[in-house]
């Protein structure tokens, strides 16, 4: 106990020891924390410490905090608000990823938590000088006016859900300046320093990698900004310096993902900023108590959120047999009822599933939403594409690659079936980016019947899956030629139980109860 104390003095001074100065406001930024609710206890446990030291401290966050994890999307978000708002946070800018519930569910956070969100540059095509949510919000920190500006990617049109964007007939009714960007940040800006804003700091969910518009490429063109805290990439940036339009230099950071470290800015005569390991605060109890005993009432309210019964099955659904993830070698009873759901819920010619994806045997009796968890436990975005026959059957070539090999990439599939002959040797070739490149010799796959018919390498088809594989490449299952048709409104977990619960009336029973010929061995 003695030593963790003095550990705990040696690493509080060593921080305020760099932050307080005379006039200093020191900023604690997040970004990226995608649900892990761990770690606020600990930043607003470094908020007290700061404070005790009279340092006047700020703490915001630069996007993604209430999606990525299942205690965000069993609460649709919600959990992870009311941790903030035990932090007590000053602002927060939106991520992509807030938008993954909706856009009424967004404004229903919004209304909850007690900081604003901001973001400057989404804006209604029909009117398109109006702000969608607050661009800025001023604060007073002894005497010091500083401006948190907010600016999402405009990736966010379709990295999220479109649906959340778009009218009944599919018409986007929203944009994110992708054309403007700049423009955008700087009308914000200017408008701050009228205001008297003495310090301005660009809360940013852009990221600075090459292919989109990046902060680094923003700032290039903006004057006025002091201070980039910067999300998106799960960067780990404790400083980086960008040079400005007027030729002024100024300060990027980045904390990562997840609470791997919590940033810290001083606003002073000079800029800097640092990054603070989570896990060393936590060794030394750097920890409010408050905010901890939220973190267990929230912690219990999943528990008992999770255990809610959503339906009953009648056969053991199969992923695994003992220390074997059979999933990723054959088809069996649960993958076909994911594939199913994905398929059902999008409406398509396919249904696919990684078998990576599918991480658990659900057994004979209750579902539970936990056992649902464990099954589908990377909260995956599920979307449709059209693409061609020679895509799928490349696809499903790459799919069963590895085979007998236990791996990922194997297919769980609903809507096509096909036949597997693991004596010819796989001809898949992968690119650098370990992306299917090309089949050399005979195929493993033959046989392949989409809908019951035979498949028309020239003619095209419709699948759902996650967007991983279908979207992001994921297991090197690439469809070069597709048209992205839409994303489901929930994730995979949900599109399960809405299956379950509305299309099976909430019984499995046959033909689930064994695997339904759609993968065979020659």
């Amino acid at each position: 106990m003695k030593r963790a104390f003095l550990l705990l003095i040696a690493l509080l001074m060593a921080v305020g020891l760099w932050a307080q100065q005379p006039g200093n406001v020191v900023i604690l930024f997040e970004n990226d924390v995608h649900c892990a609710i761990e770690g606020y206890p600990v930043l607003a446990g470094l908020r007290d410490s700061l404070q005790k030291k009279g340092c006047a401290v700020a703490v915001v966050s630069a996007g993604d905090f209430s999606f990525g994890g299942p205690i965000g999307a069993a609460s649709k978000g919600e959990y992870v608000v009311r941790m903030m708002n035990a932090v007590g946070y000053d602002a927060a800018t939106l991520g992509n990823h807030e938008f993954d519930y909706g856009m009424g569910q967004l404004r229903e956070l919004e209304k909850q938590l007690k900081a604003p969100m901001l973001c400057c540059n989404l804006r209604q095509h029909a009117l398109p000088e109006a702000f969608n949510f607050l661009p800025f919000v001023i604060r007073d920190y002894n005497g010091v006016r500083v401006a948190f500006v907010g600016v999402t990617t405009p990736t966010t049109l379709y990295t999220s859900l479109p649906t959340a964007f778009q009218d009944a007939k599919g018409q986007y009714l929203y944009h994110f300046c992708a054309t403007n960007l700049a423009a955008c940040v700087q009308q914000s800006v200017d408008m701050v320093r009228a205001a008297g804003a003495q310090a301005v700091v660009l809360l940013s969910h852009l990221g600075d990698s090459d292919g989109e518009p990046t902060s680094v490429e923003v700032m290039k063109q903006v004057r006025g900004v002091d201070l980039v805290l910067d999300g998106h990439d799960h960067h780990v940036i404790p400083q980086r310096t960008i040079v400005d339009k007027d030729g002024d230099k100024l300060l990027l950071a980045s904390t990562g993902t997840q609470f791997q470290y919590i940033g810290m800015a001083v606003l002073s005569d000079e800029i800097s900023t640092r990054l603070v390991p989570v896990d060393s605060l936590l060794k030394v109890g750097c920890i409010n108590a408050a905010v901890a005993d939220t973190l267990r009432v929230v912690k219990e309210s999943f528990e008992a959120l999770g255990s809610r019964v959503i339906g009953s099955t009648r056969h053991d659904l199969i992923a695994e047999e003992g220390d074997i993830r059979v999933v990723r070698l054959r088809e069996t009873n649960l993958g076909d009822l994911v594939a199913d759901a994905f398929r059902h819920a999008m409406n398509t010619d396919v249904g696919w599933a990684n078998g990576g994806g599918v991480r658990a045997n659900i057994p004979m009796g209750e579902i539970t939403h936990n056992q649902l968890f464990a099954v589908c436990p990377y909260v995956n975005h599920i979307v449709a594409i059209r693409t061609t026959g020679q895509d799928l059957l490349n696809a499903l070539e790459t799919a069963v690659r590895e085979y007998p090999k236990a791996e990922g990439c194997f297919a769980q599939v609903s809507g096509v079936s096909f036949d597997i002959d693991p004596t010819i040797p796989s001809g898949v070739m992968l690119d650098q980016n370990g992306r299917f490149l090309r089949v050399e010799g005979a195929y493993r796959v033959s046989n392949v019947r989409v809908g019951g018919k035979p498949l028309e390498l020239e003619d095209s088809y419709t699948i759902a899956g996650s967007e991983y594989a279908l979207i992001n490449g994921g297991d090197a299952i690439y469809f070069p030629h597709k048209e992205v048709l839409g994303r489901a409104d929930g994730t995979d977990l949900e599109l399960v139980e809405q299956f379950i619960s509305q299309q099976l009336g909430g019984v499995v029973t046959a033909p689930y109860d064994k695997p339904q010929g759609r993968i065979n061995f020659k």
